[in-house]
């Protein structure tokens, strides 16, 4: 992939598959990927909001001259452990599913570009190989005696992320998300093991309406 010129234009090229302009830096091409992945249904919604997120984060501690996908590659741990020394109450166990979605999300970029028809078919036959396989696992399932709940099966990252999320290490335990709102920025937030509620929601939403830079004066519609 080309950079920029000595004279600083951006260049402009069509991805193929995408049908839409990108810039040259290679993870926007990445970023846009994703989101094209995402509307036209390739891959689900949680899947490409998890893959945004981690990528966002991860590329946010690069260099301008270190924006290329095979130095990402290489150097995965690199990021991860600039990414802990800016976020050091991140867990071990996020900054692995991030490090595994990024590299997950570079790979299928480069098999995407390189054939589209070929990548989404691979992503069709891989979803259902894993439904099948999940249909099979049911089948012989042991009935489980009444009273006792079965553990439902979790994809390793889906798994990794919900004893993280869901379930508290201990009474005292905070939950940390992010969340993106934009493409290139990320909010942080610590919860509550429990959750919010309604309440503190609304609460929420009136503590960072005055930091909203398009309210309309003559509305009368406050936030929530």
């Amino acid at each position: 992939m080309q950079g920029m010129g000595s004279d600083n234009r951006i260049g402009m090229k069509v991805i193929p598959g995408g049908n839409q302009m990108s810039l040259i830096r290679d993870t926007e091409e990445v970023l846009k990927f994703l989101e094209f992945a995402g509307r036209k249904s390739i891959l689900n919604e949680h899947a490409i909001h998890n893959r945004l997120t981690a990528c966002n984060n991860l590329f946010g501690v690069l260099n301008e001259e270190e924006d290329s996908l095979d130095y990402i590659l290489s150097n995965l741990d690199v990021l991860v452990n600039r990414f802990r020394n800016r976020n050091n109450n991140v867990r071990a166990s996020t900054l692995k599913v991030y490090k595994s979605r990024v590299k997950s999300s570079i790979e299928d970029f480069k098999a995407w570009s390189a054939d589209p028809f070929a990548w989404e078919r691979a992503v069709t036959d891989k979803a259902k190989a894993a439904a099948a396989a999940d249909k099979h696992k049911d089948k012989k399932q042991p009935v489980k005696p009444a009273g006792k709940k079965a553990k439902v099966a979790l994809p390793v990252e889906e798994e990794m992320e919900a004893s993280l999320e869901v379930a508290p290490v201990s009474s005292d335990a905070v939950r940390h998300v992010s969340f993106p709102i934009r493409k290139d920025f990320c909010v942080e937030m610590t919860l509550p093991p429990e959750g919010i509620t309604l309440k503190e929601l609304k609460r929420l939403g009136l503590f960072l309406y005055p930091y909203c830079q398009d309210i309309d004066p003559g509305s009368s519609h406050g936030p929530l």
